[in-house]
């Protein structure tokens, strides 16, 4: 593949594809002559990321090929896919951990493929991600990585991770793999900014860093049919409530406890609001019982809804809640923005760091803090008019994170791999 003599200027001394009012800038001016062939492996077809990886395959300067380790996604199944795939099955029984699945037509491909640039990303720990790597770095062939940001180096910063995972000698093999494949590949793509900073705080140089974000088709929440959003609200009887949003997965690691007991802080004495928990998981059942009984008529445990229902049901909401302990990323708030709700998270969410403005959009907090979600909580609820400006901001903030701009932002990322 030959490209033009253009150079790629790094992401720190240059704007992104689409500014924020939605102005192309000049990132959109280096161009490659030829398609460039890109083989990625992934976990699985999650909705969004099917999303983003048909956007890639739209254009016409990348040639894509996915490969999946998993047939399905806990977040359901894309409504289209307009990119070549394939699920790659494992040899390993279904009850091995994911980490010691190992896929061998992943690692084929990577020994006997001809793309210009391999992507790599999911769990860097499991048997077909390191072999894979390891094929492709004595061929000397150009591979990436696309890396969520690492998770919490202590168990003090990880309470809910399995004890045995944050243990010492879990941690250091960890830690040296990870650092094994940052030496190795031709470049790291982190998603969002939280990921490129941590990355580069772990010596990969600043040069080979790119920023490629979880990307959601955010228009199919702009316009949503009235009589949809009135029948959401009257399913749930939230006739004149100001109604606050969760959506995720029921575990620890989401926060849920915490958004339970701020709202109970918040409304002890408030008739007119609400709680509304999308999602399900192991913890759904406790979590459903600690609510108190005063307030059990004003939480609302929704479980799985399809990926066609959401629109409506942010839509019915007027602010979104995420008190997640960790998330790579966390596209859930970019559903939310999208929406034009006013977000209230944690500094441990990924997507904080580049969708959420404290005070402008939203409130960013510590995790596990009860007392400041609560305070959060009660400022929209008393003050409407800064729930409507910061919808506002929300959506002018995700604007730039379309699985569009997100190809572009992908492009030039393969594309500097490229570059001799």
């Amino acid at each position: 593949m030959r490209l033009v003599s253009d150079p790629l200027t790094h992401p720190d001394q240059r704007a992104d594809a689409v500014s924020v009012d939605g102005t192309e800038s000049p990132l959109n001016d280096a161009v490659t002559e030829q398609t460039v062939r890109v083989w990625l492996l992934t976990n699985a077809p999650s909705p969004y990321q099917s999303e983003l990886l048909s956007a890639i395959s739209d254009r016409r300067d990348v040639e894509l090929e996915v490969r999946f380790l998993q047939p399905g996604s806990p977040s359901g199944s894309a409504s289209a896919r307009r990119y070549h795939s394939r699920v790659v099955m494992s040899v390993m029984p279904r009850f091995f951990p994911e980490e010691l699945q190992f896929h061998p037509r992943a690692v084929w491909d990577c020994a006997l493929g001809r793309s210009d640039c391999y992507v790599l990303s999911g769990l860097y720990t499991s048997l077909t991600f390191l072999m894979c790597a390891l094929v492709l770095t004595l061929r000397r062939s150009v591979w990436v990585v696309w890396f969520e940001r690492p998770r919490p180096a202590s168990r003090q910063q990880a309470s809910w991770s399995p004890r045995w995972l944050m243990s010492r000698p879990v941690r250091w093999v960890r830690t040296f793999i990870q650092q094994a494949v940052l030496r190795s590949t031709h470049r790291v793509i982190g998603i969002g900014t939280a990921a490129r900073e941590a990355y580069a705080s772990q010596g990969v140089p600043e040069q080979s860093l790119d920023v490629l974000p979880y990307c959601c088709d955010i228009d199919r929440y702009a316009a949503v049919d009235a009589t949809h959003v009135a029948a959401v609200r009257e399913r749930y009887g939230f006739g004149g409530r100001t109604v606050f949003l969760f959506s995720g997965q029921m575990n620890e690691r989401k926060g849920v406890d915490v958004a339970i007991a701020a709202f109970e802080k918040a409304v002890s004495d408030r008739p007119d609001v609400a709680l509304l928990l999308l999602g399900n998981g192991p913890c759904r059942a406790e979590y459903e019982a600690s609510v108190p009984s005063p307030l059990r008529d004003r939480v609302h445990f929704a479980g799985h809804v399809p990926q066609q229902e959401l629109p409506a049901i942010f839509a019915a909401a007027n602010v979104f809640v995420f008190p997640s302990r960790h998330d790579g990323w966390g596209v859930v708030i970019n559903e939310a923005c999208a929406a034009r709700l006013p977000i209230i998270t944690t500094h441990q969410t990924g997507a904080a760091r580049d969708l959420v403005e404290h005070g402008k959009s939203g409130f960013v907090l510590e995790r596990d803090d009860v007392e400041g979600f609560a305070t959060a909580m009660t400022h929209l609820i008393e003050h409407p008019e800064d729930r409507a400006a910061f919808g506002e901001r929300s959506r002018a903030l995700v604007e730039q994170f379309s699985p569009v701009n997100g190809a572009e932002r992908f492009h030039r990322a393969v594309a500097a791999a490229c570059r001799p």
